[in-house]
């Protein structure tokens, strides 16, 4: 983006600063309002301490989900607010999704490279990532999980990272838009095994977002959430377990090698899109190294860090 002058620019950093500050508010209101839920219900129900109960309760989230979309609406305006449902410029077809499908395997085989090799550092100095490793990829085992994982998050985090925080941004540049919106998508998660995955996810969502309307980055979200997740852990579960490891290499293996394939495919689009939207020097200043971005991605790092666990 070239400023036509000083006013721009200062409008710009402004907008960054804000989306950056309101994605924290947002995540702190979120992570402590579901605390405050899960004390309560323990204090109800004490029997949910026992075993891995009280992380299959998602009753907590309900709430935390009202009060995170609360900080959102009071902090956007009515023209962003308008934005979050505009509609895409393209039409999507079962072929288009089946290949975002195919580049959501892809971001999955790599996770799984990047958990195995983040494992075994860390092994070396006597740590353990293996607690946020369960916890990234830990299926719904109730009913109240399963309404939260597959339809409130994949709701609530679309309208918060690819509604107000990609709207937000986009009008002075897309890929400032993108890359801003996966980036706190991923430090949202506050999991040093799940964020580089979910700034992957979140770069796709945001391209889905802006090609085709928010309502198929929820359904992609979604579909994520449910069937790869949810749906493809219990058909494991169901199966011999020999059986099972096959089809679970198979998905993610083939899925993988598919996305490779639809990049492969969309070379030269996407050689011809990072071309006319790659960031310039001073937008990743501006974007990335202001003090509010860097205070608040050095906290999430040190929290991601002291969850570590030793081996």
């Amino acid at each position: 983006m070239r400023f036509v002058g000083v006013f721009e620019r200062e409008e710009y950093e402004r907008s960054v600063k804000k989306v950056w500050l309101v994605g924290a508010v947002y995540t702190l209101v979120f992570q402590l309002v579901a605390t405050i839920a899960v004390f309560v219900e323990v204090t109800r129900h004490p029997s949910l301490l026992e075993g891995d109960k009280l992380d299959q309760i998602g009753s907590p989230y309900f709430i935390a989900v009202a009060a995170g979309l609360f900080v959102i609406y009071a902090a956007s305006s009515p023209r962003v607010r308008h934005s979050f449902f505009q509609d895409g410029q393209n039409k999507m077809n079962w072929q288009i999704f089946l290949s975002l499908v195919a580049l959501m395997l892809l971001a999955q085989l790599l996770f799984t490279l990047y958990s195995d090799g983040l494992e075994s550092l860390l092994n070396q100095f006597g740590l353990t990532a293996m607690d946020e490793l369960d916890s990234a990829s830990a299926g719904s085992q109730t009913w109240s999980m399963l309404l939260y994982s597959a339809i409130l998050a994949p709701l609530t985090e679309e309208i918060v990272f690819r509604g107000f925080v990609l709207r937000s941004v986009q009008p002075y540049g897309v890929s400032a838009a993108v890359l801003l919106s996966a980036s706190l998508f991923g430090l949202y998660h506050l999991n040093i095994m799940q964020t580089p995955f979910a700034f992957a996810i979140g770069l796709i969502l945001a391209i889905v977002a802006l090609r085709f309307g928010i309502k198929w980055s929820i359904a992609l979200h979604s579909f994520n959430n449910l069937v790869l997740g949810d749906g493809f852990g219990y058909l494991i579960d169901i199966v011999p377990k020999s059986m099972g490891s096959l089809l679970n290499v198979s998905l993610f293996i083939g899925g993988g090698l598919a996305g490779l394939w639809v990049l492969w495919q969309n070379r030269q689009k996407i050689k011809t899109w990072y071309e006319q939207h790659h960031l310039r020097r001073h937008e990743i200043k501006i974007v990335f190294f202001n003090w509010t971005g860097l205070v608040i991605t050095a906290i999430s790092i040190l929290f991601m860090v002291g969850s570590l666990s030793s081996k």
